[in-house]
């Protein structure tokens, strides 16, 4: 019985340590998508937490150009509008006071909602701001 109990204790111990490495890949795994070019789709939000913002009815296209150096270069109507270090760190959300991926850049700080090959969903980190789509 003793024999039995120390194998179940092992197996256990071993599904956690192999489920937190399998997390950690994943999340590594989405923090290097960034890199690349996004075009903005949308932000929703705001005040009242309804308003939709998008390119057809504002007619300014946005795109964001991640580089492997920590650079990110904002285009505007296809005109750079800003040149600045970017960082990805774990940081508190003020919405749930949980950890999440933070995206820091020209002194405003994202909460990374969610990030993979094609799309990027981030939102401001203060009350009655936007959550920014993105799309490869």
């Amino acid at each position: 019985m003793r024999k039995l109990s120390i194998l179940f204790l092992s197996v256990f111990i071993l599904f956690f340590v192999v489920s937190g490495c399998k997390n950690e890949e994943n999340e590594t795994q989405n923090v290097t998508a960034i890199y690349g070019t996004w075009y903005w789709k949308q932000s929703r939000g705001g005040i009242n937490g309804k308003e939709i913002i998008t390119p057809q009815g504002t007619g300014v296209d946005k795109k964001l150009v991640f580089n492997t150096n920590k650079k990110v270069t904002v285009f505007t109507n296809e005109v750079e509008t800003g040149n600045y270090t970017y960082t990805i760190t774990k940081g508190n959300s003020i919405f749930d006071d949980k950890q999440h991926y933070l995206l820091t850049f020209n002194d405003m700080a994202y909460v990374i909602q969610s990030l993979d090959n094609t799309n990027l969903s981030i939102q401001d980190n203060f009350a009655d701001g936007y959550v920014l789509t993105y799309t490869k």
